[in-house]
């Protein structure tokens, strides 16, 4: 199991350095969501957008004002993009196994279409338990991704690979990628160390052109599970 999840990184590295420069994204970002529930005050906000890509979302998070703002990448190709198209950024490389973060450091995380990029339950149980470390007591989780469509064509995908990743709903791509679309049921359960704030569907532009459903979930760190309970 470690050698093959080694070996689906690896391509998926390789993928979003080869395709840097091509793709484009097209979540929104609900300033008015950040702007109801960031904690008040002079202090700016310290923002993470994790798998920040080519940088889309932090272009629109600096044009709203939001001056302290981290982007971090695996990918060098997407990073190099993200430097030509938007200068003075701070951007770190880095694989998600550890961020390079402290604890309780971080006032909001921006995580957009990435849960798709990583199709293992296990990897995203982690993946979010990381990001809830370097929240700041109370910060939020801005969760943007794809949803279970039911069109024929998807519905063919996830039946085809269902025994293959015991997940309904992933799915390779041509490409040579694996990809995960998911339903709030897991959602929710991925974020229950969460209080949830917001929970919206939509409907979005994927990077290869093609329409699905989508959600968008703001959550709140909350206090830490009391063990002896």
């Amino acid at each position: 199991m470690q050698s093959e999840t080694m070996n689906q990184s690896r391509l998926q590295t390789d993928y979003w350095n080869r395709v840097a420069a091509e793709k484009r994204f097209s979540h929104p970002v609900n300033l008015e969501w950040l702007s109801r529930y960031a904690a008040s005050g002079t202090r700016q906000p310290f923002i993470l957008d994790y798998g920040c890509g080519y940088g889309r979302t932090l272009a629109l998070l600096s044009a709203a004002g939001f001056e302290k703002i981290l982007g971090i990448d695996f990918s060098a190709g997407m990073l190099a993009r993200c430097r030509s198209e938007l200068a003075g950024v701070r951007l770190v490389r880095n694989s998600g196994q550890g961020l390079p973060l402290k604890d309780d450091s971080i006032d909001i995380v921006i995580l957009f279409a990435v849960l798709t990029c990583i199709p293992h339950s296990d990897q995203q149980r982690n993946q979010i338990a990381e990001l809830r470390r370097v929240l700041q007591p109370r910060g939020l989780l801005y969760i943007s991704d794809l949803l279970i469509n039911d069109d024929a064509r998807n519905r063919e995908r996830y039946q085809r690979y269902a025994d293959d990743y015991g997940c309904y709903g992933v799915f390779e791509l041509p490409e040579g990628v694996v990809v995960r679309h998911h339903d709030r049921q897991w959602m929710a359960e991925l974020t229950s160390s969460f209080e949830p704030l917001e929970f919206e569907t939509m409907s979005v532009t994927t990077m290869n052109g093609n329409q699905s459903s989508a959600f968008q979930y703001l959550g709140r760190k909350s206090q830490e599970p009391d063990l002896g309970a």
